[in-house]
């Protein structure tokens, strides 16, 4: 198992991509996990593995894939939040590290014979909430299909639609700049967005401010 983790993480430096197992996994057990385990999640977030790092947390987004700005896990390593007072900061090249991973995908990218999807559909609650006047939605498809995502003010009717067209599983996230269908910015108020993915069907609300 050394001499394969060692071969991943020589192949991922050559093509410059961040291998999760290898690079990442290690960083929260080292740092992390003593708070985030099972029977210990500090803020409902649990690191010991790969789905349970997609997972978001008590307060929003956990890893947003391809957006480490909006992730909350980035934000709370790179503000010194976390790990807590009495553990040491992570390194300059840790966060950068985890910063990077999280823009590639967020995947666990060379170890991809671990195939994880999420065991069941959910639409997870918008983060940050109050916005404005970007937002980030997670959305978690269990396996291969039709989903819609739209968006609707209090009135019922249709404000922009953000995904409409077939998608694979895994944890999925979409980014919303408080616009409608034309591309005009819209009022602030409390909207409403709902997924339909098969049989499907969920609805959460959300608040943009101006």
């Amino acid at each position: 198992m050394k001499k394969i983790a060692l071969l991943l993480l020589i192949l991922s430096s050559l093509i410059g991509q961040v291998d999760y197992n290898s690079q990442i996994q290690p960083i929260f057990n080292n740092n992390c996990t003593s708070c985030h385990m099972y029977g210990n999640a500090s803020g409902g977030s649990t690191l010991t593995s790969y789905s349970e790092v997609m997972t978001n947390s008590n307060s929003g987004a956990s890893v947003v894939p391809g957006d480490h700005a909006n992730s909350l896990l980035w934000q709370r390593v790179n503000n010194g939040s976390m790990p807590p007072q009495n553990n040491p900061d992570l390194s300059a090249d840790q966060i950068n590290l985890i910063a990077q991973w999280i823009d590639q995908g967020a995947s666990l990218q060379l170890s991809e014979e671990i195939n994880i999807s999420p065991q069941e559909y959910t639409l997870h609650q918008n983060y940050p909430n109050p916005f404005n006047p970007n937002t980030s939605m997670n959305f978690d498809l269990p396996k291969d299909g039709l989903v819609n995502i739209t968006i609707y003010d209090m009135m019922g009717r249709v404000v922009k639609t953000l995904v409409n067209g077939s998608q694979t599983a895994g944890f999925k996230s979409i980014r919303w700049n408080a616009t409608n269908d034309r591309n005009e910015p819209v009022s602030a108020g409390l909207y409403i967005y709902t997924i339909q993915a098969g049989d499907f069907r969920q609805t959460r609300k959300m608040v943009l401010l101006k």
